[in-house]
Formats: structure tokens, sequence, C-alpha cells
């Protein structure tokens, strides 16, 4: 559940449309389910063009090989297109109706460098109906009501110098607290000046830094000032952030990240994972846990009067043979809810429709998956995933608010090799149970296709 288009187009190319390179290995290798983040082109790293790996799940096509006199920004260029259907059906507590069936997708281009030192990027998004009814809004599928989306969502120029890479314009911003969210059919994209390291596996360190200025929602067509995505008829604020990810060794991994919009918001983020890295015949397990903080500062133009709060997580998995045993629990503090309006929560029990990131509630769940590679069935993967929230209130009324579960099943096929390689299909089914609503149940329907190809410079 760890993006070409990004950095690598950015490769995701550090840019197309977004989940972290630690999400995409989550969810890809250890098989959790995609909960808020997921798209077709989950492995995504920062690299060059010379050093880009092969993308397991995208099927690459080579460029012809070029000559010595062919320019760099033509003969390094990558060309990502990436064609997706979805359809979301949801039955809320209230008792109305969320439905759409989606069709588009992306196209994007990265090209190679000028001097050794400046490119181009770009990536545009559509998302059109297939089957909306209008009165049955909310997947998120499309913009609201139920409109089309048809926006250029990445366009900037970069500077390379040395191992890292200055971007200005439009562009997929990937830390913890500000992200893609690419869960549906666009992912989140930032108009933003910053500056990120382009990661080396003889590196312990990557890090980003910058000012984002306005973003685009999955959801939207346009974009909007920072503070205007936490309130409506805010003043224009926007945010700078800065992030660093450091691997002091090869099972041990740790991040942190900052991002603050004046008179309204500052959120902090720590995180720790090991990885024991046993042999593949051996039990292999990981463990983490992490904290997001959030505060109001200056005019406290957010709420009002001034606020604090945090959520903390922890988790612990084991992968062996096949199988994924996966637990996780979390506390959020009873100050306010997070406000989560630019990416998604890396929160460990955030879950298909449910972050149990209500003020004062608690979560604890788990889940299974397994791997039909182990026996044959490459690319076919399916789980289960149960969590139960308590405690939660209204932190204005500090009325309690009526617990919550959520149950998804999934399955996934995704080849990694063959004919189909760049294919996905993937099915999810979660159920919200709450009482004291319409309906004492929220059931949800996800199904989603889609295609990858990344055109690209043959391996070096």
């Amino acid at each position: 559940m760890r993006l070409l288009a990004a950095g690598l187009i950015a490769i995701w190319v550090g840019s197309v449309g977004g989940v972290t390179p630690s999400q995409a290995q989550s969810q890809f290798q250890q098989l959790l389910p995609d909960s808020q983040k997921e798209v077709a082109d989950q492995d995504r790293f920062f690299w060059t063009v010379r050093k880009i790996p092969p993308q397991p799940y995208m099927n690459e096509v080579y460029w012809p090989r070029s000559s010595a006199e062919t320019p760099a920004f033509f003969r390094d260029s990558l060309v990502q297109f990436v064609a997706r259907t979805y359809d979301l059906t949801r039955g809320n507590l209230d008792g109305s109706k969320s439905q759409a069936w989606a069709g588009g997708g992306w196209l994007a281009f990265r090209s190679g460098l000028i001097g050794d030192v400046f490119g181009v990027h770009a990536a545009v998004y559509t998302s059109q109906p297939i089957f909306a009814p209008s009165d049955q809004g909310g997947t998120l599928l499309l913009a609201p009501p139920q409109n089309s989306i048809g926006v250029l969502g990445q366009v900037y120029g970069r500077l390379q110098f040395g191992d890292q890479e200055f971007r200005g314009g439009r562009q997929l911003v990937d830390t913890p607290l500000i992200n893609a969210q690419d869960n549906r059919m666009v992912p989140n994209t930032f108009e933003a000046a910053s500056i990120v390291s382009l990661p080396d596996n003889e590196r312990k360190y990557d890090y980003a830094v910058g000012y984002l200025w306005n973003v685009k929602q999955r959801d939207s067509n346009d974009f909007i000032p920072m503070s205007a995505a936490l309130a409506s008829d805010a003043v224009n604020r926007g945010a700078p952030f800065g992030m660093v990810r450091y691997r002091p060794t090869a099972e041990l991994s740790l991040v942190a990240m900052d991002y603050n919009i004046q008179d309204f918001i500052n959120a902090g983020f720590a995180q720790i994972e090991y990885d024991f890295k046993q042999p593949a015949w051996k039990p292999n397990w990981m463990v983490g846990a992490n904290v997001i903080d959030q505060r109001s500062v200056g005019a406290n133009l957010l709420t009002g009067s001034p606020f604090q709060t945090y959520q903390a997580s922890a988790k612990a998995q084991m992968l062996y043979a096949g199988w994924t045993l996966f637990l996780a629990g979390s506390m959020t503090g009873p100050g306010s809810s997070l406000y989560t309006p630019f990416g998604g929560n890396p929160n460990y029990t955030g879950m298909q429709q449910l972050l149990f990131d209500n003020a004062n509630e608690k979560a604890f769940g788990g889940s299974i998956a397994y791997d039909f590679g182990s026996i044959g069935l490459s690319g076919l993967s399916a789980g289960v995933w149960y969590t139960r929230g308590w405690g939660a209130i209204n932190s204005s009324t500090n009325a309690a608010i009526p617990d919550q579960r959520e149950l998804d099943l999934w399955i996934q096929y995704r080849p990694t090799e063959g004919p189909l390689k760049g294919f996905r299909l993937k099915t999810t089914y979660g159920t919200v149970w709450q009482q004291g609503n319409a309906r004492n149940s929220q059931p949800e329907l996800q199904v989603v296709v889609d295609y990858t190809v990344l055109i690209r410079p043959p391996p070096q």
C-alpha cells in the first residue's frame, strides 16, 4: 500500500499520480488492503532516467535505440498512459445512496534533460461519467454532483543538480500528510515550488522541501488555495512543508515531516518502522509506530478558537509462505478530529471507508491476506480486514459518538509478467456498522480495472 509518473513520470517519475514508495511496497509486497491509497503505478521512485528499474506493474515498451546525436530531451523521455474504469456503489448511513461508474485515466510525459540540467513534465487527467445518477453523488470519482473531470493536473519545469531536483509548477507531492491520495479516478495535485532528492540505494536519506500555494483535489477540476481546502471562505494562505526519510540500516526506517498554514494549522508527523528481514523460508516480522500532531496557529481561522489534537498508531505484521498477518491500533486526542484535506492519512488503522480519527476515538483491528503466487497463481491475492473503533466524541459538545466497525473483503489480480502485465482488476467490498442512523450499516462495493503502459528508454 506504498506511484511513474511522479518521480518516474514522476514515474510516476516523480510525478504522475500517487502513493509513497513505502506505501506501494506495503500494498503489493505485504498484501495489505489499499485503504486510502491506490493506483495503477504503485511502484514510484524518483530515479534519474538511467537508473529507472524495471516496473513490475506496468507494460514497458522501449523507444527504438537512438543515436548519440539524438538530443537527450527526446532520447531520455518517458511517456505513461493509464486507462482506468471505476465503479463505486455505497448505501449511506443517512439513508441516501452514492453511485457512479466512470472511465478515463491520464497521459503523462517527462522529458530528458537539456544540458543534463533542465527538463519538463506534464500530465493530463480525465474522468468521464458512464453511469452517474444526478442525485447519487458523493463517490469522489467525478466532480460534484456528477460532472466530468478534465484537467492539466501537472505541468512543471525541473532543474536537476546532482542528486536533487527543483520543480516549479503543477506537480505531485509525495509525503505522509500531503500526497496524491490516488484511490479514485485521478489524484490530488498541487501548484508548488519544491526541491526533492532523487533516491539512490547507496544513500541513507531522502528529503523534500517546498512551498505549496494551491491544491486540486481528486474530485475537482479546479486549483484552490491550500487554506480554502480547509475552510471554503478562508483567506488565501499557502503551506511551506518539509520531509526527511532516514534509513540508518537496511532494517530501520525513520520519517519526519511538517507543514504549516499560517493562521490555520500546523501538522507534524513522525514514524519509525523496523523490518527484521528474515530469510524467505522463515516468518518475517515488521513493526512500526507513528504519530500525527495537529494544532491551531496564529489567528485560529480554522475553528475560531485554539485547538490541539493527535493520532498515534502502531502495527505488527508477519509474512510467511504467501500469508500476511497484520494487527494495528490507534488512538486520537480528545481536542479535535483530524483534518486531512491534502491526502491520505498514514495511520495504520485507516480502512476503505473509515480513518477512525474522530476526537477521542480508539481503534483496534487486524487483517489476513494471501498471495496465490505461492501456489502458482501469480498476480492473484485476496484478504480480509476488520477494525473496531470506540470512545469517539463530538469535540464541540463532548457528546458521545456511537461506536463504529468496518469489515473489508478484497481480491486483486495484477500480473507482473506475461501478456497481461500492466493490467489490474481489484474488487473490494466494505461494510461500516454504526447505531443511531437512518441505516445501521453502510455497505460499499468498489470495482476498479486499469491498464498501465510505460514507454521508456531501453535499460542501461
